[in-house]
């Protein structure tokens, strides 16, 4: 499935988790509900509550910005949620704009990312797989 027709859906989605091993990053992503399925053309690869649920597989990762700056640490989910704020996938490239939060019993805490991360590939796994449509 090519997610980048569908990276729209996406805003107001979620960052569930992170799994950077060696040179390969996964995000599990879930998008914002889709209220007018009737746009969407893989509608088998629509969750039950009509989100793309997936994991956003970079392999061979060539170059991580932070910001504005070359990132070379292990990325990992440092809050206990991520909204996404935008997301984009051109061509081996994929941006992703995050605002994290903490919530109780840790200290409230916000915080927003830009991440653009360049691959030598990029391959979207759907979590879920109806047939309900």
């Amino acid at each position: 499935m090519d997610i980048s027709k569908y990276t729209d859906y996406f805003h107001d989605g979620y960052v569930n988790d992170i799994f950077h091993t060696k040179n390969n990053i996964s995000f599990s992503l879930e998008s914002s509900v889709i209220e007018d399925v009737k746009q969407i053309e893989d509608k088998k690869f629509l969750s039950d509550s009509n989100t793309f649920k997936g994991k956003l597989n970079l392999y061979n990762i060539k170059n991580i910005t932070l910001g504005d700056k070359k990132y070379e640490d292990v990325f990992r989910m440092e809050y206990d949620d991520g909204d996404i704020l935008d997301f984009q996938i051109n061509k081996n490239t994929v941006f992703l704009l995050i605002e994290w939060k903490n919530f109780p019993p840790k200290i409230r805490k916000t915080d927003v990312s830009k991440i653009e991360i360049e691959a030598e590939r990029i391959e979207w796994v759907p979590d879920l797989i109806t047939t309900k449509h």
